[in-house]
């Protein structure tokens, strides 16, 4: 494992993409982002930052914007969403794990309240 001697985690920019060179236990495609989000529905404490999961749902504002915790970078994330698109912020990418969760986030609350934002408890209890 190599790791980038320009990127160091505590000074590291939010919007600076993953160091592809290094090996992290995190989840890194769509398919990995869909077990995170399982995986988070599964979890006792949902809003625990510290815990076993991936990756954690702060903010969900339907079709617009999803903010994410990654456990594994322990960063928040931002995913946005233009016209139902969601493109990372962190990963300037439209095919990441955080891609993969933000979709299953969104189906989950396909129930009509669009453009409101979504407390974690709404969204779990829809």
């Amino acid at each position: 494992m190599t790791q980038n001697p320009h990127k160091s985690e505590e000074n590291s920019d939010s919007d600076e993409p993953p160091d592809c060179n290094r090996q992290l236990t995190s989840c890194e495609t769509i398919e990995d982002g869909t077990e995170a989000f399982m995986q988070w529905m599964g979890s006792p404490d949902k809003k625990s930052l510290t815990s076993d999961n991936q990756i954690v749902l702060i903010r969900f504002v339907n079709d617009v914007h999803a903010v994410l915790y990654d456990t594994s970078l322990s960063k928040e994330v931002e995913v946005k969403l233009a016209s139902g698109i969601p493109y990372c912020n962190y990963c300037k990418s439209d095919d990441c794990a955080h891609i993969g969760f933000t979709i299953c986030v969104e189906q989950l609350v396909r129930h009509g309240h669009i453009g409101n934002d979504e407390t974690v408890e709404e969204i779990i209890n829809s």
